[in-house]
């Protein structure tokens, strides 16, 4: 059965997500704030499934190779590799085809590696720890808004967030580069909102949790995990314009930065100490996102403004109505503090990224959070606007609840989801029919080669097919038809070794026995 080209076995979470999500806004509109947050976090929560749980394919590009190594990591989470058991010569700088991978930080693998130990080697145990840090952002976005602005521009805040179509294509692992973003993101509203809460009270766990929150998002995607110390460090010198550097002002800022290096510091000394050639190789790759098009990602300068339409929908108001709700927002932040530290976070993100030369959509994510606020504002000042207007007592609970749902439907866009997770429109669904076949042939591996293990060719179903493979079967995989010397410098060596066959294999591959041939075309 197909529900709006949802099969049942897709549809169901969102079946009891949405009457959730309805369910929290009449109790906010009904002044019941503690259960509206519980059921706007259940229903993140279920969202977040139903994206994760819609394929069961690992996702072209990053998500594939993310998991890989996560899933290696499983045995050894100090050595994150690509290859376990490289057979081929390869390049050690080559990101998509080494060895030890260190081309992102481990913390977002690790989570990884320890949800599939949980719930086993699959595509929806990778997810699962983005579905719930993204449900955990959304009482994080309130608590900000509630801290900042209003409680009620915190709910509307969170709600937007929650249904927001981006973030929770992310979770789903669709665009690049997927977990990796989302989960820094995440680390980084975390580190906000400790810091938040140090400010509206001071305490010494709070300076804590603003350097352990920071540092884990820079092991999570390196330096700009550091962003709240950016505008925390900017609220310090406006705030004493006369003596901006006193040490009395400075030293609970300098105590959460000891503590952000005690939590990422020690896994860089680590890798220089054990892999220094892919150290080093990483760092100076990193390093030239700055001034070098990166794999085809050089972009125009303006490309982090133009890409608020997929960040954040892509209607004609959409630009006008982000502004707007920034406006809206510095005005209402009811200390000059937190003025600062929005603007701030807004200005030095779009900042930086615009003056790296390598660009890609996800990069200035990491302040959505801040974005959503900003429209929780305008909503929170539309909506009072109109009810001091109106004398009708139930009006802000009609109203209120309609609008808000249809600005969440328009958020959601769950049309722009059944195109990329269903096939409703094959031409347009990232070629989602090669995905579900790859599946399918590693599936038929499992049947035919069982658990001991070969090396696989011929893996190309897909771009980089042979990294899917490596995760959903226990082989060394490689896309490429071997030459008739390797296979038998290979067979000389003990491997044992099988091919996909698609009619159209070499003779001298054809006519030899000791290797498997696995029909599939």
């Amino acid at each position: 059965m197909t529900i709006l080209h949802f099969t049942g076995q897709q549809f169901w979470p969102l079946a009891v997500s949405v009457p959730l999500l309805l369910a929290s806004i009449l109790c906010f509109y009904t002044s019941r704030m503690r259960t509206a947050l519980w059921l706007l976090f259940v229903a993140a929560l279920g969202l977040g499934f139903f994206m994760a749980a819609l394929d069961p394919f690992l996702v072209l590009w990053d998500e594939q190779f993310h998991a890989l190594v996560a899933k290696h990591m499983m045995q050894d989470p100090f050595k994150p590799m690509l290859y376990d058991a490289p057979a081929l010569a390869y390049d050690y700088t080559y990101w998509a085809g080494n060895h030890i991978w260190l081309h992102k930080q481990p913390l977002f693998l690790w989570q990884m590696a320890l949800s599939m130990k949980l719930f086993g080697v699959n595509a929806l145990a990778v997810r699962l720890p983005s579905v719930l840090l993204h449900a955990l952002t959304v009482l994080l976005v309130y608590r900000m808004g509630r801290i900042a602005i209003s409680q009620a521009a915190g709910y509307y805040g969170a709600l937007f967030f929650a249904v927001a179509y981006f973030p929770l294509e992310m979770v789903a692992g669709k665009y690049p580069t997927d977990h990796n973003d989302l989960v820094f993101m995440c680390y980084v509203a975390g580190s906000f909102w400790a810091w938040f809460e140090y400010h509206n009270k001071p305490s010494v766990k709070w300076i804590i949790l603003i350097g352990v929150l920071a540092g884990c998002a820079v092991l999570v995607k390196w330096f700009a995990g550091l962003l709240v110390f950016g505008c925390w460090s900017a609220v310090l010198v406006a705030e004493n314009r006369r003596h901006p550097f006193t040490l009395k002002s400075w030293t609970p800022l300098f105590l959460a930065a000891c503590m952000a290096l005690v939590v990422f510091l020690p896994w860089q000394i680590y890798i220089f100490w054990r892999f220094p050639l892919e150290a080093q190789a990483e760092y100076l790759h990193t390093l030239r996102h700055l001034n070098e098009n990166i794999e085809g990602h050089g972009e125009p300068v303006w490309f982090h403004f133009w890409a608020t339409k997929k960040l954040y929908g892509s209607g004609f108001l959409v630009p006008f109505l982000l502004v707007g709700g920034l406006l809206v927002m510095l005005k209402r932040a009811t200390h000059r503090a937190y003025k600062i530290v929005f603007a701030s976070a807004i200005l030095f993100t779009y900042g930086f990224y615009t003056f790296a030369t390598t660009k890609m959509v996800a990069f200035c994510m990491i302040v959505s959070p801040i974005v959503f606020l900003g429209l929780g504002a305008l909503t929170d000042s539309i909506i009072t606007f109109l009810k001091s207007k109106v004398t009708h007592r139930h009006f802000e609970i009609i109203f209120g609840s309609v609008a808000v749902a249809v600005i969440c439907i328009m958020f959601f866009d769950l049309n722009k989801i059944q195109n990329y997770h269903t096939d409703l429109k094959p031409r347009d669904n990232c070629n989602r029919e090669g995905d579900m076949q790859l599946l399918a042939f590693s599936d038929s591996i499992n049947h035919v080669l069982g658990n001991e293990r070969h090396i696989v060719f011929n893996t190309d179903i897909r771009p980089f097919g042979a990294i899917p493979v490596m995760f959903f079967t226990p082989h060394t995989a490689y896309d490429i038809v071997p030459p008739e010397e390797e296979v038998v410098r290979l067979l000389a060596k003990g491997y044992q070794l099988a091919i996909r066959d698609d009619d159209s294999l070499p003779v001298y591959i054809k006519e030899n026995r000791r290797i498997v041939k696995i029909p599939f075309k």
